[in-house]
């Protein structure tokens, strides 16, 4: 199947021919059709397979462009609002939709934090009709009434199960209550948990489920791998792996903000070049952080699973987990930063003893087993797991007892009968072991 088949206008597929778009993917093909359509939809997404692109080319075809300049409180009047969880992805997909839509006069404004609401309040009056943001400064702008929804064609929840778990539920019904009654509405998320469904029930109307198949959760084109290694030699490893291979472009994922900052000071006391992006930083410094790995002025670039949401760069060779998500589908959205839009990639997982166990499940969730690499002088081999040392342990406890047990059989049934002394000396001590046995 090709874009054309997909009823996409002339301008769209003229677009898409001069940035080598031919085949959509997957999730393109069974849901731009229906978006089309005006049709509702819940649907499973997950980063690198033009998930962005499947909402965003039919919300372009179905909004009407303006035909001549509007005045007065219509300028103000959003048509089309797409929610996404952190900065990084508003402005991606803030991006996109510029790309995208160069062929039409739709205007679009990102929202998010970090930055003074004034300049964003200017790029709404400047006459945008298509607003991206975050859940916390869209209600800003509705608060400051500098955001007018009551003509909204169009809301996108992008990456809702991500939303929900960092608690902005509250922030989208809110959002949700100042929305016409009549309108169209999409929603993406990794997963249909049951607090994923119970929001679609009272946001979408007769939605369509549009699920990817399971083998396609990760994508194909990337390459993935597991290293067994010891949990104190994870940062050895890896700058041996970046300075040995001269990797120039590596991300490298971290489950905190503390761990991804003593992660930049140690790779560059190894004379690699590095920088971290998370939530304590401000929105200049990651934005420079990010545009700076772009350029490949830096070799390494840390994130936490929130900031890294919205890093695209297409051909991006390497993805390091550090260790594992502290979600399992958060794999999924780590390892679709490479392997972008046809590219090859390779993500590579630094597994200790104790996550073996999560590297099982998340084996189960991919339908896959990782191919392990090893690396001379980092050899560790993974032998038990924990039930497994725990079952162990009790055998071998059980073991010492009987030991001592019968030891202690062999004095009594060895004393002499005749010696009533020995006799009471070896009832004294059957004593004091029944005695500290009870008190133990």
């Amino acid at each position: 199947m090709s874009f054309k088949e997909l009823n996409l206008s002339s301008k769209l597929l003229n677009t898409l021919e001069q940035l080598n778009y031919t085949i959509p993917t997957e999730i393109q093909k069974k849901a731009i059709p229906l978006i089309i359509q005006k049709r509702d939809i819940l649907a499973t997404s997950q980063t690198g397979t033009g998930k962005t692109a499947t909402f965003v080319l039919p919300m372009l075809e179905n909004i009407e462009e303006e035909k001549s300049k509007r005045v007065g409180d219509e300028r103000y009047k959003i048509k089309a609002l797409i929610l996404a969880p952190t900065r990084e992805l508003v402005i991606q997909i803030q991006q996109k939709i510029e790309i995208y839509g160069e062929n039409f006069t739709h205007k679009s404004v990102a929202l998010y934090g970090g930055i003074k609401l004034g300049s964003q309040v200017s790029a709404i009056r400047a006459g945008a009709n298509i607003a991206v943001g975050t859940t916390a400064r869209v209600r800003d702008h509705i608060r400051n009434k500098s955001l007018n929804l009551s003509e909204l064609e169009i809301i996108v929840l992008d990456e809702a199960d991500k939303m929900l778990e960092m608690g902005f539920v509250d922030d989208i019904r809110a959002i949700m209550a100042q929305l016409p009654t009549q309108r169209h509405s999409l929603m993406f998320s990794a997963t249909f948990a049951k607090p994923i469904m119970s929001l679609a029930k009272s946001f979408l109307k007769n939605p369509i489920i549009v699920e990817i198949d399971k083998e396609n959760l990760s994508t194909k084109q990337v390459k993935q791998v597991v290293h067994y290694v010891n949990e104190e030699e994870k940062i050895l490893l890896l700058s041996h792996l970046i300075k040995n291979n001269n990797w120039n472009q590596v991300l490298i994922f971290t489950n905190t903000k503390v761990q991804a900052d003593k992660i930049v000071e140690q790779l560059k006391t190894e004379k690699l070049t590095a920088k971290a992006i998370h939530g304590d930083k401000s929105q200049g410094m990651r934005m420079e952080a990010l545009k700076a790995f772009k350029e490949k002025t830096i070799q390494v670039l840390v994130a936490t699973d929130v900031a890294g949401r919205g890093i695209d760069i297409i051909e991006l060779p390497h993805v390091i987990n550090f260790e594992l998500p502290l979600n399992n589908e958060d794999y999924i959205h780590r390892i679709g930063r490479t392997g972008r839009a046809g590219k090859e990639g390779e993500a590579l997982s630094l597994i200790c003893e104790k996550e073996l166990p999560q590297l099982k499940e998340i084996e189960n969730l991919i339908n896959k087993k990782l191919e392990a690499i090893e690396t001379e002088g980092f050899k560790f081999t993974p032998h038990i797991t924990l039930s497994n040392r725990k079952i162990k342990q009790k055998k071998k406890n059980k073991g010492v007892n009987l030991k001592l047990a019968k030891e202690l059989a062999e004095k009594m049934m060895g004393s002499d009968k005749s010696d009533k002394k020995g006799t009471q000396k070896t009832k004294k001590v059957v004593a004091r072991k029944s005695t500290n046995k009870r008190h133990f």
